[in-house]
């Protein structure tokens, strides 16, 4: 029987995106995607099988899964196997494949095979820059063909990196607004993940929703929005300089 393949993943700068794509293309079968870094994706209920296989990719923020109110509610497994990717900038996962482990098994899925890649840092373009790489787009297309693999016998669920209890999840001091040359165009409040920004008052962020991906500065077409405190700066300073000499590489646990 054909393997339906689900790609889902959480991704506001995209990078997750690109290795959860890279894995599913490495399996055969009849293949769906799922983007849950909007809001209306997550709200909706999917309902899964054994003959099903999740493909699912979390970006690591502060050594744990992002805090998004609900990510995972809307998934229901049934003894469902599922491949999870946990990509991170340049630093450690931490717990977050643990984590993601967990929430999957306690909505019914079993893991198969994870993952770790490198994508660009929230925070700044120059660590992680390149990445993902020609080399890491193979190494996840091993990660989808091995676990393919793993799922025509009889498998059991690998050792992941990371501990019980989790490590504490730290939310910065700072999040980014909009300053004076902000048009009102929209775009950051489309691109926001967790719906921190009023599109009737774009300059403004929710500090309370917002998890500091960045994603509206991305987005903003004239430069507006963006992280004015000295604790940003001096955090992204820490992070190019502790980050940028060393590139990590992928990780695969199967």
């Amino acid at each position: 029987m054909e393997q339906r393949v689900t790609a889902l993943y959480f991704s506001p700068t995209h990078g997750t995106r690109a290795y959860v794509r890279a894995v599913a293309a490495a399996i055969p079968g009849e293949h769906r995607e799922v983007d849950f870094t909007r809001p209306e994706e997550r709200r909706k209920e999917y309902h899964f099988t054994e003959n099903d296989l999740v493909i699912l990719g979390v970006p690591v923020y502060y050594g744990r899964v992002p805090e998004v109110e609900g990510l995972l509610d809307g998934l229901h497994g049934g003894n469902t196997p599922v491949i999870l990717l946990a990509v991170y900038g340049n630093r450690l996962i931490d717990d977050a494949l643990v984590e993601l482990s967990d929430l999957c098994a306690a909505r019914g899925f079993r893991t198969l095979a994870a993952g770790s890649f490198v994508a660009p840092h929230t925070f700044s373009a120059k660590v992680g820059k390149g990445r993902p790489s020609e080399a890491d787009l193979a190494a996840a297309a091993e990660l989808g063909r091995r676990a393919a693999d793993k799922l025509s016998g009889a498998w059991e669920p690998p050792a992941l990196p990371g501990n019980r209890p989790y490590r504490d999840f730290q939310r910065a001091p700072f999040y980014p607004e909009g300053d004076g040359s902000c048009t009102g165009c929209g775009a950051c409040a489309r691109a926001c993940p967790v719906e921190a920004i009023d599109p009737a008052a774009p300059r403004e962020t929710d500090g309370e929703k917002c998890i500091r991906c960045l994603a509206c500065v991305h987005a903003c077409p004239t430069g507006s929005r963006r992280v004015e405190a000295a604790a940003f700066s001096a955090t992204v300073a820490h992070l190019e300089e502790a980050l940028t000499r060393t590139e990590r590489p992928p990780e695969l646990y199967l």
